[in-house]
């Protein structure tokens, strides 16, 4: 009866299963016995179409059954605009995809009540929208008024959220919907504003270059592309015919480059296809264009086929911007030289007059026709690409450099033409009209075709300049992509047996995801991957930053780049591509440079009305001298033959070509690009030159504690159970609440353990390793390491060998994950099962443990231990939980509470007074103290050491040093907290801060007007880090992709952070100069071409000579960025001390590793160390000696900044 009212009920939910539920259950009433499936592309189709429209839900009141839901759902699906509608009888209420441009939710609420119902909004969601990354080349701009024109472009578009462009690479980065816009009419957007643009990449998509070789018709071009538009991952290919070139982009998780190659190989050239049956006339071949970033990547851009030798390949952006510049420059001066010698040289040569004014067509003088003749080819061909550029620019309503350059050229180039024509027409003589004969009556001419050609020369010459140190700016970038070695060592291998079937050279671009590479000692890793066999020291230091070489076994993770300086190693490929390290960083450092820093904003707003600004006082300096000219007042001062429209208009003409708009634009974008490009070759990567500036500033560094000011490998130092009667290895004297049998440290760490194994804090994985090895002691009968292990080794079945359990599974970022795996399966086999887990953020974590299960985890390991005491071991008899608690314990439950103080007062936990005299002098010294309760009583704590880092001293005197506030922010205990900011000589403390809570003490600090850094690890202080000035993520190694952080430090090295800021500060202060420099070029040199001094010198500055200042001020703001090229690394700090005392005294704070056979028995008492460590420090090293040590530790800021390593 139940059972049909159960379906009665859910015949009357009508159209709320999911899409999945309700196409499975119609499947099932279909009466074919084999229902087709829907196919991926359909469901992924569907599920787009879904994700497109907003959905809205409604409160529909008033159904009482399937026909009322059913006529809702009519009403609903006849509107126009209604997509998709689902009603739900039973919770009243109806969802609607619809299109929020063809209906309003209003409009949906109207229909319901108009069908008889009652109907009301309840909430719209708005579908999420897919957003791509489109990074395109634009070329032609040469100033900030263009990037802005280019910036504007996109942004018009609608669907585009965000815009970068990078003036000095020429590359351009927008976010936009790819449902709203697609990439085509961005890259028509860009050219209809007056440059060119092509693309570089897409989404996730790559693209590859092949040139293909016997492609010599439409047809065999046709089934080319054909060809690559069936292999599996390609979304598009295009063929060029005339240049035998085959472009494609392709999804690297599906496809890669062989694949491509194999492909077009395979093909017939369209011969198949045709009637005559002849055969091509030449097979197909394929080989790989490398693809090369703008600033000239690895390599020179050979060629890669398959299995063929390369070919010359594709030149880099940079290389063809220079190749480009030199092509104009050269051709200008081929022209220009000889019309400096007609129109400069010959006229000081005695003899040469007669030559000169010997008339030759339309009795015009020798010198001017070929001035003339000669000037044209520059004016009109060569300079043509200023005359477009001025062209476009004044199309789109703004004005550049270009426009500047082609008024200045224009105007003295056609007044000389109309200087020439005019006195031809008037018949005037020449004052040297026939050789050795001077009429006193003739004119001087006033043409100055010169000043044109020499013009443009020099612009041009200056723009080769710029070109070449623009591509210098780059060479950090280019110096990290050519670690990528041009080939790599394909091995396959056996599946069955392992064994290796082939070897061969395939070059670097050809590898796919999945190959087994095989990398020599010597040599460098060939892509990202994993150690599949052998192990060796790598050196990562190219790409870190990090000196010290690296150890690496199977299982590990290796950058390709890095160098292989031992032994021979087979490496499986997992990153290629984009995908690489090398690739992200390279990727990010250019994003980097594309972003705008704040004082940007000022060159921005200079260069709106920068040109519009120089061409008034252009009009205003001509108009001047004009005036003067004609009123008498320059009667004496005008030169020879010049008119005062002429002498004014030199004047015009000088003020147009000097201003300089482009030494503006170039003064932040070349700093950032060489500022953050030097950093990137030390292992620090900027993210935008908004953090670059505000890092410039900070005042204010905060550090998190753990993993950042401490070394991240916290250990369990000491350990006690609290009632412990005298001589039970640890066991307290009476039964133990819900156990029903007494508690002894295995137990204790079998509770800890199962709570712990869901947590993925640091300290969780040390009491990890100290419950493992407990445990795997108390298996084997052992009381220390060295006996667990000689205990493992002999007993049947084996167990863990020596160097498992010599090295904790959270031994590092570089340990080996298969070994990692091992331990953790070996551990949860120990561990009883963890119910109801609650993990409270810096509180700690409650689960509940059932007592069987732990009644049968003892049995066997008292089992176990005495097994191994027949076998035989040095230390001793086993610790095991008592037998009574197997036969006393229920089918019930142990709720288990590990956590601080704060966890043990929400729990109601009493701390008695023996356990406040352990912990107290624990946290004096340093240390972490962990609670445990079990059913609601305090068991035991277990004391946490995580040493501080070596540098960490030092980095803080030497920030106080410069001025910088220091802040420590921890979630741990004050007691604790103060103990290790004294022993740093850090004065402001926040101690007990929960991770929500971190970013409010940011926000307090930034109250006070100050800049603030925050410094971390990137994993649980991610909300500090985004709330911060200025986010540093230390010591993410491969993970660059920190979102949080504005800096990501790869290396694990506090004195990144000292290196990160000062690097920035010497970058932004080359900023300011740059824009010194460039504003005050103009502010001075603008008044010189106008001539301010010509009253006092007589002296006009030549139009041609402003046009060579003003090349060289761009030329010369780049050259003042290359300038950072040189910056060095800030001294080391103090990283150790060597003197007797003070050593001493450190030694005595921080603990450290001494011999294994120094452990001490595990349970004497109720209390113990771990072995693992050496005994904590007592309470008395709260005295003298630790004050000195603290003392001398914070030693004064100029001895941290002048000491070495040792």
């Amino acid at each position: 009866m139940m059972q049909r009212l159960g379906q009665f009920f859910s015949s009357l939910r009508y159209e709320k299963l999911p899409e999945k539920e309700k196409d499975d259950r119609e499947v099932q009433t279909c009466s074919s016995p084999k229902p087709q499936p829907t196919s991926s592309g359909h469901r992924r189709q569907h599920a787009d179409e879904k994700g497109r429209w907003p959905v809205a839900l409604l409160s529909v009141k008033g159904m009482t059954c399937a026909a009322c839901s059913k006529a809702v759902e009519a009403a609903l699906s006849s509107m126009a605009g209604v997509k998709r509608v689902s009603v739900a009888l039973l919770q009243e209420s109806a969802e609607v995809h619809f299109d929020d441009a063809a209906v309003t939710p209003e409009e949906l609420v109207s229909t319901v009540e108009d069908a008889g119902f009652e109907g009301a909004l309840v909430n719209v969601r708005h579908p999420r929208q897919q957003l791509e990354v489109l990074r395109m080349r634009v070329t032609g701009m040469v100033c900030a008024a263009c990037s802005t024109a280019v910036e504007n472009a996109l942004l018009s578009q609608g669907g585009v959220s965000k815009a970068a462009v990078a003036l000095a690479s020429g590359e351009v980065e927008a976010q936009f919907d790819s449902a709203v816009v697609t990439a085509e009419a961005l890259l028509t957007a860009v050219e209809d504003a007056g440059f060119e643009a092509s693309l570089l990449s897409q989404g996730g998509l790559e693209t590859l270059t092949l040139r293909v070789c016997g492609m010599t018709s439409t047809a065999s071009a046709t089934a080319v592309e054909a060809a690559l538009r069936r292999v599996p991952g390609v979304a598009r290919a295009g063929v060029r015919l005339e240049e035998g070139l085959a472009e494609v982009w392709y999804d690297p998780n599906a496809t890669g480059p062989r694949d491509c190659i194999a492909a077009v190989e395979r093909c017939d050239g369209g011969v198949g296809g045709s009637t005559t049956g002849t055969p091509p006339a030449q097979p197909l071949t394929a080989e790989l264009l490398r693809s090369l970033s703008p600033w000239g990547g690895s390599g020179s851009g050979e060629g890669a086929g398959g299995g063929g030798k390369g070919s010359s390949g594709t030149m880099s952006a940079a290389d063809r911007e220079l190749r480009y510049w030199w092509g104009l420059f050269s051709t200008s001066l081929f022209f220009t030289v000889p019309v400096f010698i007609v129109a400069m040289v010959l006229p000081m040569m005695p003899g040469s007059e007669g030559f000169m004014s010997t008339p030759i067509i339309w009795k015009i003088p020798c010198n001017q026709v070929v001035k003339w003749a000669l000037a044209t080819p520059v004016q009109f061909i060569v300079g043509w690409r200023f005359h477009r550029g001025a062209l476009k620019a004044l199309r789109r309503g703004t004005a550049n450099m270009d426009v500047l350059v082609s008024l200045g050229t224009n105007a003295a180039y056609f007044y000389s033409v109309i200087s020439i024509l005019f006195h031809r027409y008037e018949g005037h003589r020449l004052e040297m009209d026939e050789p050795m004969k001077f009429d006193p009556n003739g004119y001087v001419p006033t043409d100055f075709f010169e000043t044109s050609a020499m013009l443009i020369t020099f612009i041009l010459l200056g723009k080769y300049l710029e070109a070449a140190a623009k591509g210098r700016t780059s060479a950090a970038l280019a110096a990290l992509a050519a670690l990528v070695p041009d080939t790599a060592t394909l091995v396959v291998l056996d599946e069955a047996t392992g064994a290796v079937l082939d070897c061969r050279d395939v070059p670097s671009a050809l590898i796919h995801r999945g190959d087994i590479l095989k990398v020599l000692p010597g040599s460098k890793v060939p892509t990202d991957g994993v150690i599949v066999e052998g192990q060796s020291y790598l050196n990562e230091a190219m790409v870190t930053g990090e000196s010290a070489p690296k150890w690496k076994r199977p299982g590990d993770v290796v950058i390709g780049g890095t160098i292989n300086t031992s032994n021979p190693l087979l490496v499986r490929a997992t990153r290629v591509g984009s995908e690489t390290v090398l690739s992200q960083i390279v990727r990010l450092v250019e994003h980097a440079q594309m972003t705008k820093a704040p004082v940007q904003a000022f060159a921005d707003r200079v260069a709106a009305i920068f040109v519009p600004l120089v061409i008034a006082l252009s009009l205003l300096t001509w108009l001047g001298w004009y005036m003067a000219g004609l009123t008498g007042v320059l009667k004496d001062a005008l030169p020879p033959g010049h008119t005062p429209f002429l002498f004014a208009l030199l004047f015009g003409i000088a003020v147009l070509v000097i201003a300089c708009p482009c030494a503006l634009g170039l003064a932040t974008p070349t700093a950032v690009m060489v500022g953050t490009g030097v950093a990137a070759q030390m292992g620090i990567l900027i993210k935008g030159a908004d953090a670059l500036e505000a890092a410039s500033k900070v005042k204010v560094v905060v550090f998190d504690k753990t993993g950042t000011l401490t070394r991240g490998k916290p250990t369990v130092t000491d350990w006690r159970l609290f009632g412990a009667v005298e001589g039970g290895s640890g066991a307290v004297g009476s039964c133990w609440p819900g156990l029903g049998a007494p508690l002894d440290l295995a137990t204790l760490c079998r509770c800890v353990g199962a709570a712990e194994s869901a947590s993925e804090h640091p300290l969780a994985r040390a009491i990890l390793d100290f419950c493992r090895l407990h445990l795997v002691m108390a298996q084997h009968g052992a009381t220390t390491r060295d006996t667990a292990a000689a205990a493992a080794a002999g007993a049947p079945g084996g167990g863990y060998p020596s160097k498992d359990l010599h090295e904790p599974s959270g031994s590092g970022r570089s340990g080996s994950r298969a070994s990692q795996r091992e331990q953790a399966a070996e551990l949860e086999a120990l561990l009883p099962k963890a119910l109801d887990v609650a993990v409270t953020p810096g509180v700690g974590i409650t689960c509940a443990i059932s007592t069987e299960h732990l009644a049968q985890l003892g049995a066997a390991a008292a089992g176990a231990a005495a097994s191994s005491s027949r076998v035989g071991s040095r230390g001793g008899s086993a610790v095991a939980l008592p037998a009574a608690l197997g036969a006393a314990a229920a089918n019930g439950t142990v709720r288990v509470a590990v956590g601080n103080r704060l966890l043990m007062q929400q729990e109601l936990v009493d701390i008695p007074a023996e356990a406040d005299a352990f912990i107290g002098p624990m946290e004096s010294c340093g240390n972490t103290v962990v609670h445990v309760a079990l059913n609601g009583r305090l068991a035991g704590v277990l004391a946490v050491a995580d040493p501080l880092k070596a540098e960490a001293a030092g980095v803080v005197a030497a920030l106080r040093g410069r001025g910088i506030q220091v802040v420590m922010l921890t979630g741990d205990n004050w007691r604790t907290a103060r103990a290790l900011a004294g022993q740093l000589g850090i004065d402001m403390v926040h101690a007990e801060t929960l991770p929500k809570t971190k970013a409010l003490k940011i926000r307090e600090l930034q109250s006070s007007g100050k800049v603030v850094a925050m410094v971390g690890d990137g994993i649980n202080d991610s909300p500090a880090l985004a709330a911060a000035d200025v986010g540093v993520a230390i010591g993410s190694g491969t993970d660059i992709a920190i979102e949080a952080a504005d800096y990501v430090l790869m290396r694990d090295d506090l004195e990144d952070v000292l290196v990160a800021l000062d690097i920035s500060k010497r970058t932004f202060n080359r900023i300011r100069i740059n824009y010194v420099w460039a504003m005050g070029y103009n502010t001075l040199m603008i008044p010189v071409a106008a001539g301010v001094f010509y009253p006092i010198t007589h002296r006009q500055l030549p139009p041609w000579l402003a046009g060579l200042c003003m090349a060289f001020s761009s030329v010369s703001v780049v050259a003042s960025s290359l300038l950072l090229r040189r910056y060095r690394r800030p001294p080391k700090v103090l990283r150790e001390v060597v003197s007797g005392p003070l050593r001493t005294a450190a030694k005595g704070l921080i603990p450290h590793r001494k011999s294994l056979d120094e452990g001490a028995d595990a349970g004497s008492g109720g209390s113990g160390h771990s072995p693992l460590l050496p005994r904590s420090v007592p309470a008395a090293a709260n005295g003298a000696g630790s004050k000195r040590a603290s003392v001398e530790l914070m030693w004064s800021e100029r001895s941290a900044l002048r000491t070495t390593d040792p």
